[in-house]
C-alpha cells in the first residue's frame, strides 16, 4: 500500500495556500505579494516558489519581523518538501516560538508536527498535533482550519484509526476552502478506503478528484490520487490499465520535483511491469526507485523496490544480486515494520498520557473544590467534618484505583506488544492473538484465510553437529528468506523452536499453496555456510484454509499440522495440502490451548 506517511507532506503542499496578513501588505506592499505569491506556488509550480524564496532570502534586512517569520516558515516548508528535515524542524518551531500572528503559529506547528512524522518522531509529533487540535475551534481562519483538519486526517490514517481519518477528511471537503477541500479530502479519504479494501478501481470519485485537483493546480495531490487508483488496478490484477496510467502521467509526476512521490511512482511501475512479465522493465524502474528515494527513510515502496529486485534476478540466475537484494529487502522491511510499531506505540503513549492528565487535572480540581468546602465547614459540628474526611478518602481512593488501573493496562498493551528475540517477528501468544482477530473479521466479511505451518527440516542435528549458535544463525537466515516473500498484511510468528506459523489473508487453498511452495524454495537459497561449517537448510510446509477447514483457530491449526506431518512422512522439504481425511485423535487435540506440536523429530 501507499502509506499515508509517504504523502503527508504532499498533503502539506495543499495545506499552506495562506494569504499574507493585510497588515504586511500595509507595510511593505512588494514583500507582501512576493511572500503571498511564494506561499500559493509551493504545491503549483516548485521551480517559481524557489526563485522567490531565494529573491526573499536576499532582500530578508528591508523585511519587517512578521514577514521575515512568514519567509523562515516558508523556508523550512521548502527544506521538508525536499526531504531535509532535520533542517526543516527548528525553522518551523522558531515560527511558532517567536510569531506574533496566532494563525502563522498555527500553520508552522502543524507544519512541524506533519515534518516530525516523516523524521519518525512521532511522540513529539503527536503531543504537538493534540495541543494544535484542541485550539482548531477558536481558529477562524478558513486555510488554517483546511490544515489543520488535514493534517490530523493523515496523521490518524497513519496509525490506522481509519474512521476518523475519513471523520476529518470528510470536514475537509465539506468546508472546501476555495475549492480546495475537495481535492485534499478526497486524496485521503480515497487512500483510507483502498487501505481497508472499501474501494474498487473504477469509483467514479478517482476521476473526479483528480479533476478537482488538477482544476486547482495541485498536480502532487492528483498524482498522489493516480497511485491510490494504481494500487486498486495492481491489487485487481489488472496490469495493462496500470502501466497505462503510469506511463502517461510520469512526467507530471517528475515535474513535482518530490522524491518521495517519484520514488513511489516507480517502485509502482517495477511492481506492475513485473505483475505483465516484463522483467527488465520492472528491474529498471525498481532501480530508479532505489535511487530517488529519501537517504535512510525506509518506507513501503522502496521495500516493494527491493522486493522486486530480488525476484528478478532469482529468475535470471543471478545468484550473487539475488542474495544481495533479498538481503536489502529483508532489512528495508524489518525497519519498515519496526517503525510503524514505533508510529502506533507513539499513538498510544500520547493518547494514554492525555487521558491520564485530563484525569489528573479532573481529580485535582475535585480535591480543591472539597479543600475549599473543608475551610467553609470548619466552624461546623465535629461530625459534618467527619463525614468530609470521608468524602476526602473516596477521593484519593478513586485516584488510587484510577492510577492502578492505568499501569495495569499500560503493562498489559506493552506485553501484547512482544516479539521473539531470536528472530524479531511476533512470538506465539501475540500471534495467536493476531490470528484469532484477522480470523473474526474474515468471518464477517466472509473472506478466505490460509493458514500455513513450517518446520525446519533436520534442525535438531544443527544444534547437535554445530552447536546452538548455528541454530540460531539458521533460524534468522529462515525469517529473512521467508519475509521477503510475505505480505505486509500476512501474520508471521515463531510458535514453535524451529516451527513457524503464517496466516494469509485474502488467499485460498491453492494461493497459499503456491505462495508456501516460494517460501520452501526460499529456504533451499539460504547459504548453508556458517563460520566453516554446512548448514544447509530446508523446510516442511503444511496448508490448510478457511473453506476446507472453517473459521475457528484451533481447527486450522490441526489440520495444518496434519499436513505437515504428511509432508515429513513423505520426505520432508515439501508443501502439503491439507486434503480434508480423517485426523487422528492425537492430531485433533492441537490447537490453540493445548499448544502447537513440533514436527522437527518427526
Amino acid at each position: 500500500m501507499g502509506s499515508v506517511r509517504h504523502w503527508l507532506l504532499g498533503g502539506l503542499a495543499h495545506l499552506c495556500l495562506l494569504t499574507a496578513a493585510p497588515s504586511l501588505a500595509a507595510e511593505s506592499p512588494d514583500f507582501a505579494a512576493m511572500l503571498q505569491r511564494a506561499d500559493a506556488m509551493k504545491s503549483v509550480d516548485p521551480t517559481e516558489f524557489v526563485r522567490l524564496l531565494e529573491d526573499l532570502r536576499e532582500q530578508a534586512d528591508r523585511l519587517t519581523p512578521q514577514q521575515r517569520d512568514q519567509l523562515q516558515f516558508l523556508q523550512g516548508w521548502r527544506h521538508a518538501y525536499a526531504g531535509e528535515y532535520t533542517a526543516a524542524v527548528p525553522l518551523l518551531e522558531a515560527v511558532v516560538e517567536r510569531s506574533s500572528d496566532p494563525t502563522l503559529q498555527f500553520r508552522a506547528g502543524l507544519t512541524a508536527a506533519n515534518v516530525r512524522v516523516l523524521a519518525t518522531q512521532y511522540e513529539g509529533a503527536f503531543l504537538q498535533l493534540n495541543k494544535l487540535l484542541s485550539k482548531l475551534p477558536e481558529v477562524t481562519d478558513p486555510d488554517a482550519r483546511l490544515q489543520g483538519m488535514s493534517v490530523a486526517a493523515d496523521l490518524y490514517v497513519l496509525v490506522g484509526e481509519y474512521d476518523l481519518g475519513i471523520r476529518y477528511a470528510e470536514q475537509v471537503i465539506k468546508e472546501n476552502v476555495r475549492g480546495r477541500g475537495v481535492c485534499r479530502g478526497q486524496q485521503i479519504r480515497l487512500d483510507a478506503l483502498c487501505k481497508t479494501k472499501r474501494l474498487k478501481a473504477d469509483h467514479p470519485d478517482l476521476e473526479s478528484s483528480i479533476e478537482a485537483c488538477l482544476t486547482q493546480g495541485e498536480a502532487l495531490a492528483a498524482s498522489g490520487i493516480r497511485m491510490t487508483k494504481v494500487r486498486l488496478l495492481l491489487r485487481e490484477r489488472r496490469a495493462d490499465e496500470a502501466i497505462s496510467l503510469l506511463e502517461r502521467h510520469y512526467g507530471d509526476m517528475e515535474q513535482t520535483r518530490y522524491p518521495r512521490g517519484i520514488s513511489e511512482w516507480e517502485s509502482l511501475m517495477a511492481q506492475a511491469y513485473q505483475q505483465r512479465g516484463f522483467g527488465a522493465e520492472a528491474q529498471r524502474y525498481a532501480l530508479q526507485s532505489v535511487a530517488h528515494s529519501v537517504k535512510d527513510q525506509f518506507t513501503l515502496p522502496l521495500v516493494s523496490a527491493y522486493r522486486v529486485l530480488y525476484e528478478e534476478a532469482e529468475k535470471r540466475g543471478d545468484l550473487a544480486n539475488a542474495i544481495a537484494y533479498l538481503k536489502k529487502s529483508a532489512a528495508a522491511d524489518k525497519t519498515y515494520i519496526d517503525d510503524v510499531t514505533a508510529r502506533q506505540l507513539a499513538y498510544e503513549r500520547v493518547k494514554s498520557n492525555t487521558l491520564s492528565t485530563k484525569s489528573q487535572l479532573e481529580a485535582l480540581n475535585q480535591e480543591n473544590k472539597l479543600l475549599q468546602l473543608q475551610r467553609e465547614l470548619d466552624s461546623k459540628a465535629a461530625e459534618t467534618s467527619r463525614l468530609y474526611i470521608a468524602l476526602l478518602m473516596l477521593v484519593l481512593v478513586f485516584i488510587a484505583l484510577w492510577a492502578y488501573r492505568t499501569k495495569r493496562s499500560q503493562l498489559y498493551f506493552m506485553k501484547l506488544s512482544q516479539v521473539d528475540s531470536l528472530t524479531g517477528i511476533a512470538n506465539r501468544p501475540r500471534f495467536i492473538q493476531l490470528a484469532e482477530a484477522v480470523l473474526e473479521a474474515a468471518r464477517k466479511s466472509q473472506q478466505q484465510v490460509s493458514v500455513v505451518l513450517c518446520d525446519l527440516d533436520h534442525f535438531k542435528a544443527i544444534n547437535d553437529r554445530h552447536g546452538h549458535a548455528a541454530g540460531d544463525h539458521v533460524l534468522r537466515q529462515a525469517v529473512m528468506a521467508c519475509q521477503a516473500h510475505l505480505r505486509v498484511s500476512d501474520i508471521f510468528g515463531r510458535v514453535g523452536g524451529e516451527e513457524f506459523g503464517i496466516v494469509l489473508p485474502g488467499c485460498g487453498l491453492d494461493d497459499a499453496r503456491q505462495r508456501a511452495e516460494r517460501l520452501r524454495q526460499a529456504l533451499i537459497a539460504i547459504d548453508p555456510h556458517y563460520e566453516g561449517a554446512r548448514c544447509p537448510v530446508s523446510g516442511s510446509f503444511g496448508v490448510t484454509s478457511t473453506e476446507q477447514s472453517g473459521y475457528e483457530l484451533r481447527q486450522l491449526l490441526a489440520h495444518a499440522d496434519a499436513a505437515l506431518y504428511r509432508a515429513k512422512a513423505a520426505g520432508r522439504d515439501r508443501v502439503t495440502p491439507f486434503d480434508g481425511g480423517s485426523l487422528t485423535p492425537d492430531q485433533n487435540m492441537i490447537g490453540v490451548d493445548n499448544g502447537l506440536r513440533s514436527a522437527g523429530n518427526a
